[in-house]
């Protein structure tokens, strides 16, 4: 546990009505900006669709605002029938910095009455041009930086974040209502980034789309394990590979990875099963069928295939590069070693034994990553 300071308290999901925060149950408009909410955007176009998505079904008026250039995720068009306002801006060069003139003209127009705005991720335009407007229509803002502020990721690309840290992100988050970690390790981030400028933090982990996930019902469990996710140099994928090969029995069991290639391409010889991006029902498929599920991350600030596999009663192991402590055993050294000992050890359990293990954990998954609850701790 993080110890609470005066500058940046560490707030828990059940401390928000005892905090200095107005929170009602009042209807307000909420807006939601990011630079993408697209298919092939991860964990955070999910985070943010199904928040968008819990709030208007509450009754919120919400408003969802993202950049095009690739298909958008499937949950935006949940949205649109919920009522959610979508709307999407022409993307614009400088690509990569996602900058759009069409958001630089129009912003003000989905601002001016708003009750909040949530900002997601950092070293991006509409992170920088939405504070920036929401300071001078004083509308409060929040940031979820999901894992920016990580040190081993702003490594990459270093030399433009640290002109970005130093011109815009810095002085924006800085002046935040609050931030969003989802967990205490995203929170120590924070904390040694902004010193003593930080603002608020408030510990609220992401969530599960509990209609979609439970209205799968239970498949066929089969000998496979299962990697989900982006196929990025972070996630660890060589480690799983040279864990996979170092395993003495792995007779009848099978390794399936499934994701969209971020930066690392699998060779023929991986010995893999390789599947395209899996969403929706076909994603939750895949979760209730597989034996167990791996994430091999060397950095990650919440994970939530883990709290989907454990949604699922699908066993899991995890690296300590994300903040699972409460896998026990099972949250083990960012190595091919640790990993392939795991691994071995679950293999030879009965799939009764692997419940048994797990039981404590599957059955606080559904509290836990509840979205509804989740966005209702997220209102300001």
């Amino acid at each position: 546990m993080l110890p609470v300071c005066e500058v940046t308290p560490i707030l828990k999901p059940n401390d928000f009505l005892m905090a200095d925060y107005t929170h009602s149950t009042e209807a307000k408009r909420l807006v939601h900006l990011v630079a993408g909410c697209w298919a092939n955007g991860g964990g955070l176009s999910e985070l943010v669709a199904a928040t968008a998505l819990a709030q208007a079904q509450a009754g919120h008026a919400v408003t969802l605002l993202f950049l095009d250039g690739e298909a958008e995720h499937p949950l935006v068009e949940v949205c649109r029938q919920a009522g959610v306002e979508v709307r999407i801006f022409h993307r614009s060069a400088p690509v990569r910095l996602f900058f759009s003139w069409d958001l630089f003209r129009h912003l003000d127009a989905y601002m001016r009455d708003a009750w909040h705005l949530y900002l997601y991720s950092c070293w991006t335009f509409p992170v920088w041009w939405g504070a920036f407007r929401a300071r001078c229509l004083r509308v409060p803002y929040s940031v979820a930086p999901q894992g920016c502020l990580d040190p081993v990721r702003r490594a990459f690309g270093r030399v433009r974040k640290r002109i970005a840290w130093a011109l815009f992100d810095r002085y924006l988050l800085a002046r935040a209502a609050w931030l969003h970690a989802t967990a205490e390790t995203e929170a120590t981030w924070m904390r040694a980034a902004l010193g003593n400028v930080c603002p608020p933090i408030r510990l609220i982990p992401n969530g599960v789309d509990d209609a979609l996930f439970d209205g799968v019902p239970p498949q066929p469990r089969t000998q496979t394990v299962l990697y989900l996710g982006r196929l990025h140099p972070l996630k660890g994928l060589d480690l799983l590979l040279e864990a996979w090969r170092r395993l003495e029995n792995k007779d009848g069991w099978e390794l399936v990875i499934a994701g969209p290639d971020d930066g690392v391409a699998l060779s023929d010889e991986s010995q893999v099963r390789q599947l395209p991006p899996c969403y929706g029902v076909a994603k939750v498929r895949l979760l209730k069928s597989a034996a167990l599920v791996v994430l091999p991350t060397r950095s990650e600030n919440f994970g939530i295939i883990v709290a989907e596999a454990l949604w699922c009663r699908t066993p899991v192991i995890c690296t300590k590069g994300a903040p699972w402590a409460c896998l026990g055993e099972w949250w083990v050294d960012i190595s091919a070693e640790a990993l392939a000992t795991a691994l071995q050890k679950l293999m030879t359990m009965t799939p009764v034994e692997r419940e048994i293990s797990f039981a404590e954990r599957f059955a606080a998954a559904p509290v836990d990553y509840n979205w509804h609850t989740i966005a209702e701790q997220l209102l300001p």
